[in-house]
């Protein structure tokens, strides 16, 4: 006898039969509820994802989340903001940093925008300029006394 759940092609999330709508994604076939994140598990049906290296599927927050770089002063990731698809790094000694959090060690004024823009580095802190000027006078200071 001839069984058509045979013929149908099964889930590659719970394996079983496909019995009404294809989801076709990643070059294979799911039921478009076992479609969903390997994190948050929301179903990705008609809503943008991406797959890591592992092969592993993501809602494209979730992905940021897990892969984005870290900020080194808040230690959050830095993505996008909901409903971006892109957002702005600083780079700066091989740390990455906020727009807002790419800050002056010493005063905490912004280095991305007004007056203070630009880091000034000095022994791998990120200084503005008159900081800087200012740990510069004051070791120059210390080492002719040191004399």
């Amino acid at each position: 006898m001839f069984c058509l759940q045979n013929t149908l092609e099964q889930c590659s999330v719970c394996a079983k039969p496909i019995m009404e709508r294809i989801l076709r994604a990643t070059g294979k076939a799911y039921h478009p509820h076992c479609f969903t994140c390997v994190m948050c598990h929301r179903s990705l049906d008609g809503i943008p994802f991406t797959v890591d290296a592992g092969g592993n599927i993501h809602c494209i927050e979730d992905f940021h989340k897990k892969f984005a770089p870290r900020c080194s002063v808040c230690k959050e990731p830095i993505m996008p903001a909901p409903g971006q698809e892109e957002t702005v790094r600083i780079v700066a000694l091989d740390r990455d940093f906020h727009v807002q959090c790419y800050r002056c060690e010493d005063c905490g004024g912004l280095l991305s925008e007004g007056d203070n823009q630009g880091c000034y580095p000095l022994d791998g802190h990120i200084l503005c300029k008159t900081c800087n000027s200012a740990r510069i006078q004051a070791l120059t200071a210390k080492a002719s006394t040191d004399l």
